[in-house]
């Protein structure tokens, strides 16, 4: 590794990514262009049977900055608490092994995060189902500085960005203080509320590098117990995190639950806490509340008027 100081650690854990990795790999150094001395690339091999693990050897043969290292855990948790237990950047991103960066975009991101040093630099997720049709152009950091307050309301209304660590910069302290769990799934779920409670600088940009490709073997696509179980615990700790000054907000995470993945919670506690967040909604308060959005009131109306 060069001995250069180590802005940004970039994360890419890979299981049978054979199939788009090659691209993944390539548009990782069209974004870095001349940043990749301040950075270094952690590669995961997390149990792989395809072609993967062939790319990433020659991968990290071929880039000095690269590191590889081949694990069996078959778990994402896992494989990503093991990244950052071998990172040295002073912050952390990950990037999926199959999604895509855009050009040129990196060195704008590490100068941003040397000069201004933020607790979390997040950027807008863009989700692209049509390659074809998306814009690939890189135009600029639009950097807007966020209180605290501003930036758990935007999280809790899903508005500008969501629990993904992928497409973020976060300060390598903040995750080594908040380890990410041993979750199959929604193992960012559990960290990110964390993550914004213990930050005192955070940074948005509407302007993201990232191209987030949607595909049908998604993880939102292929609902499980075992899935549901985790968004359940982590939408708990979420609600301990932020307490009863978001109170409202997180609720309406409660009512997602209970529209769209009830049929998937068998545990009668879980069930009895489901359905008092749920009773909870049917209050003046809730429906008075204007950081509520009316769909969420709509949908808390149509519970309350099936009872």
């Amino acid at each position: 590794m060069p001995t250069q100081k180590i802005v940004l650690s970039i994360i890419i854990a890979a299981h049978n990514s054979g199939n788009y990795l090659q691209e993944t790999l390539c548009s990782l150094l069209e974004a870095l262009a001349k940043s990749i001395t301040q950075c270094e690339i952690i590669l995961v091999n997390d149990a792989s049977t395809d072609g993967t693990t062939a790319l990433l050897k020659d991968f990290a043969q071929s880039v000095p900055q690269a590191r590889y290292f081949h694990v069996e855990f078959k778990n994402i948790g896992k494989v990503r608490h093991f990244a950052i237990a071998n990172s040295h950047g002073d912050y952390i991103t990950m990037l999926d092994s199959d999604d895509l960066l855009k050009r040129n975009s990196l060195p704008d991101v590490v100068a941003f995060l040397e000069k201004k040093n933020p607790d979390l630099l997040l950027t807008k997720l863009h989700e692209v189902r049509d390659l074809a049709t998306v814009d690939k152009v890189w135009k600029g950091l639009q950097p807007e500085e966020l209180s605290i307050d501003e930036a758990i309301i935007r999280f809790l209304n899903h508005k500008d960005f969501q629990a993904h660590l992928i497409g973020q910069f976060i300060k390598r302290s903040l995750l080594l203080a908040s380890p990410i769990p041993d979750f199959s799934c929604y193992e960012d779920f559990y960290v990110f509320p964390d993550l914004l409670a213990h930050s005192k600088a955070i940074v948005f940009s509407r302007e993201s590098h990232y191209l987030y490709i949607k595909r049908d073997f998604s993880l939102s696509n292929s609902p499980s117990i075992e899935k549901i179980h985790n968004l359940f615990v982590c939408t708990e700790r979420m609600d301990a995190i932020f307490g009863d000054k978001y109170h409202d907000l997180i609720l309406c995470h409660w009512l997602d639950i209970q529209l769209k993945q009830k049929q998937w919670i068998t545990a009668p506690e879980k069930l009895d806490i489901l359905d008092k967040k749920i009773r909870d909604t049917h209050r003046i308060g809730f429906f008075m509340n204007p950081s509520i959005r009316l769909s969420y009131k709509r949908k808390a109306a149509g519970l309350l008027w099936k009872k």
